[in-house]
């Protein structure tokens, strides 16, 4: 460790980078709607650096900077009543229908119909991602260097990012995990060609966003788990696209960053050889299927943030700190951890003990 008190952006820029630190940097996924509406004010209407900093965290901060699709071959229409989304895609060969509902109270939306959910419609999808264009708003590009700049100022680390890469939303999204696995298996050639035709309208999109991305850090939100895909299929589908995304990032000079918040332990060498520098969301046993210490050894390339997950925070402050520090005690070296909730901190953890266990973080 570091001798001598760092900034907020020092220790989390050096903890990336590998260097030597102060002390662990801790972050918890608190400011956030799951979160917050479940708490009493002041905490629920709490801007979101004021409750980082009224819990003790590192301050770590993210900023929308969506593009605007234009599909030539496609309309799309939205209809919202009563809790339910419906998302109609009208292409030259027939309709495709996504629905979602909103769950309360996590104050999420979840698929409830997926598209193409059969041969005939995953045809169809294919218009959705032809001769696709992309664009960023004037007016939102610049409150996004004005956001940047306030956040700097406040020694905000700053981030920003994508939904999921071609494969998982197909996954989560498009067709839903069995039905994926079957149109791999069942249409093998549609479905290469479907995945290449995403993989570049992903490209065509990043080329639109990362000029202006007004962050230090840019995630691809992949929320990657052996328990939806198998390690052959990241192999195949994943590992080519992230490192495409990866590099483009690079070149824009901004940190890549995956968001993987499932089952990782059958990928952990394969995700070491990609060209993200921080692998977030790295979530633990029971809820996940890695550690700290078998993260150190087999992925030592990535920065991991995370290091808990939301089975541990149902515990006593006390076991949560006891059982992270003896995962730390296995750890070959103390550098690239980023100590944090992993997944949204869970609603039933109060202030008092997030802050607890912030505390005690830092003094591990």
């Amino acid at each position: 460790m570091k001798t001598g008190e760092m900034t907020n952006r020092e220790r989390i820029f050096t903890t990336i980078e590998g260097g030597p630190i102060d002390r662990f940097p801790v972050w918890l996924k608190m400011a956030n709607p799951t979160w917050m509406s479940s708490q009493p004010e002041p905490y629920r209407s709490m801007s979101d650096v004021d409750l980082l900093r009224a819990a003790g965290c590192d301050l770590m901060v993210s900023f929308g900077m969506p593009a605007s699709k234009k599909m030539p071959h496609v309309r799309a229409t939205r209809q919202e009543a009563d809790g339910t989304m419906t998302l109609t895609y009208t292409t030259p060969d027939g309709e495709l229908v996504l629905q979602e509902k909103l769950d309360p109270y996590t104050n999420s939306w979840h698929p409830v119909r997926f598209p193409a959910d059969s041969p005939e419609n995953f045809r169809l999808l294919r218009w959705l991602f032809a001769d696709t264009s992309f664009s960023v708003d004037p007016q939102r590009v610049q409150a996004g260097r004005d956001w940047r700049k306030s956040m700097e100022s406040q020694e905000a680390f700053t981030c920003c990012g994508i939904g999921p890469g071609p494969l998982m939303n197909l996954v989560e999204h498009l067709c839903g995990p069995e039905n994926t696995v079957f149109l791999m298996a069942d249409e093998p050639d549609l479905f290469r060609q479907t995945l290449a035709l995403m993989h570049e309208d992903r490209m065509r999109e990043l080329r639109a966003i990362l000029p202006s991305a007004p962050a230090d850090t840019f995630w691809l939100t992949e929320n990657t788990s052996t328990s939806l895909i198998s390690p052959a299929m990241f192999e195949e589908f994943c590992v080519p696209h992230l490192r495409d995304y990866g590099n483009l990032i690079l070149e824009h000079g901004i940190i890549p960053v995956h968001h993987m918040c499932g089952l990782l332990n059958a990928l952990l060498e394969m995700i070491d050889a990609l060209p993200a520098r921080c692998n977030e969301a790295y979530t633990t046993r029971p809820l996940g299927n890695v550690s700290l210490a078998e993260g150190r050894k087999r992925m030592p390339s990535k920065s991991l943030i995370g290091g808990t997950n939301a089975t541990l925070w149902m515990q006593p402050a006390e076991e949560i700190v006891r059982t992270v520090a003896e995962d730390l005690a296995n750890c070959p070296d103390r550098r690239k951890i980023f100590l944090t909730s992993a997944g949204v901190l869970p609603p039933m953890v109060s202030m008092e003990k997030a802050t607890q266990v912030v505390a005690e973080f830092k003094r591990l």
